[in-house]
């Protein structure tokens, strides 16, 4: 009888650790898109860097895509 408040407390905490990992593993998901879209961001700005001012280019605004001049 004595051991039931120690193994509740022991499934609690158990639980507890199984939901925390499941969290950390879904943020470190998250982290490497990100990182990845980081990536593919940098490289698209230095293709871009390298163009003439006057180099007309499209602009996304939301989930459209609009010609303009890159600024």
């Amino acid at each position: 009888m004595a051991d039931e408040p120690n193994r509740a407390a022991f499934v609690e905490l158990q639980s507890r650790m199984i939901e925390t990992t499941g969290k950390i593993k879904q943020l470190q998901t998250q982290m490497r898109s990100k990182e990845s879209e980081k990536k593919r961001a940098y490289l698209t700005l230095e293709e871009l860097i390298q163009l003439p001012d006057d180099t007309n280019t499209y602009k996304a605004i939301g989930l459209f895509w609009s010609r303009d001049h890159l600024w």
